[in-house]
């Protein structure tokens, strides 16, 4: 029997998450820019007068992030920070995670999160970006709120992927378990 994680499991492992993916993002950033200053022979400093790279930046992040979660995803069940907190992903019917499923849950996670970032550094300059931070928090602050008046007290990205964050219990070493019936005779 699978047991669900709890709600303050899956935040502690959500918070965790950001911390990770906030460093694996700045290397990857690193990497876009000595590109661009190796191939374009400009500084970095000009990076930001072409806007084409800016989109291509953007996306670059967002395809490292969908490769990391996506590769952790399939491959285990688990990103570093789930398994920190032993939790792990599946569907709802105890399989591993499908790609359909990654990256439907990886889509509507992002549209939730990722607007908050750009549009609060918008807004703190700009007025007329105030009512899209407002939004921007709304989203943010969705999925939790989404889980607590879930049934089985999941996220939204999860309801639409049809997955499930579960808890696994630590396992104890080989060396220290108990031997079985058959081990025994």
């Amino acid at each position: 029997m699978l047991i669900s994680a709890g709600l303050t499991r899956r935040f502690v492992s959500f918070l965790y998450e950001i911390l990770l993916l906030t460093a694996l993002l700045l290397i990857a950033e690193g990497l876009f820019q000595g590109g661009f200053q190796l191939f374009s022979g400009h500084a970095v400093t000009e990076l930001s007068a072409y806007p084409w790279l800016n989109a291509l930046n953007f996306a670059w992040l967002t395809l490292v992030s969908l490769l990391y979660f996506g590769w952790c995803w399939i491959r285990g069940g688990q990103t570093l920070a789930m398994k920190t907190w032993r939790c792990r992903l599946l569907m709802q019917d105890g399989a591993n995670l499908t790609p359909k499923a990654v990256l439907i849950r990886f889509v509507v996670a992002s549209a939730c999160y990722l607007p908050l970032l750009p549009i609060y550094l918008l807004a703190r300059k700009q007025p007329e970006y105030q009512m899209g931070l407002y939004i921007a928090c709304g989203l943010f602050v969705l999925p939790f709120i989404w889980a607590l008046f879930d049934r089985d007290k999941q996220f939204i990205y999860d309801r639409f992927a049809n997955t499930r964050t579960v808890f696994f219990p630590k396992e104890v070493p080989s060396k220290y378990a108990k031997p079985s019936q058959d081990e025994a005779a």
